[in-house]
């Protein structure tokens, strides 16, 4: 069972886009996924159509328990949604001997999962301070502009000694541009084999979350389905 913490400092790097599509990449070939939503906007569960009565905030302050607050959202993919009360958590933790360690004592029971993914919001916070802990791994989405190449450096520095970064991810990748050449090309010098594919840049994948679809369910032609498809083999490998 693969623990993954998907996180970037900065905002808009495709980290919940990742989250939900590599996921549903992964449950088309018959691998079980689990995703479980750290950030209070509680997109996944809205991303996927649901809106579950049992979330995040209600496992970490013991009002559900864990089997409760799993949800199907799609075959052979399962989610722990979040929503807007998971912003007050700090404050229900503080009891807490080992507040770091939240998320691990609630989630020592998960079993039956080939990947688990926490889908991190951009914020340094107990939330994420507690995803790291939990997780073994890190997949890192990068924009393709300078001010994401800083939200990397500033996850490296605070990287905890359990946890290693496996796959850096280009997002929002525009061959047609000087800036996402360069980009990438740094991030290959730097981090070398641990830079996957890039996802190219693609309205359709802004569009899918709208009509609560994954892009394979939305436009399984488009360039955001094969790049998604293609990230999901190079994970499996």
């Amino acid at each position: 069972m693969r623990k993954i913490a998907i996180l970037n400092f900065k905002g808009g790097t495709g980290k919940t886009t990742t989250a939900v599509n590599l996921s549903y990449a992964l449950s088309l070939k018959n691998y079980k996924i689990l995703i479980i939503d750290c950030d209070p906007q509680g997109a996944i569960g809205s991303w996927l159509g649901l809106n579950p009565e049992n979330t995040l905030y209600n496992l970490l302050t013991d009002k559900a328990r864990l089997e409760d607050c799993i949800y199907p959202a799609r075959s052979k993919l399962d989610i722990i949604a979040s929503n807007k009360y998971l912003a007050r958590i700090e404050f229900k933790l503080t009891k807490e001997k080992e507040i770091e360690k939240a998320f691990s004592k609630r989630l020592k029971t998960l079993k039956g999962y080939d990947f688990i993914f926490l889908d991190c919001p951009p914020s340094f916070s107990i939330l994420n301070f507690n995803a790291l802990e939990y997780a073994e791994e890190i997949f890192l989405p990068v924009s393709m502009d300078y001010l994401a190449l800083r939200g990397v450096k500033q996850v490296i520095d605070l990287l905890p000694k359990n946890i290693k970064l496996t796959k850096i991810i280009p997002t929002f990748y525009d061959q047609r541009t000087r800036k996402s050449k360069e980009i990438l090309e740094d991030l290959k010098k730097f981090f070398k084999n641990k830079v996957t594919k890039p996802i190219r840049i693609n309205v359709r994948l802004s569009e899918c979350s709208s009509f609560h679809k994954t892009i394979f369910e939305y436009d399984p032609k488009s360039r955001g389905s094969i790049d998604y498809k293609s990230l999901a083999e190079e994970i499996i490998k």
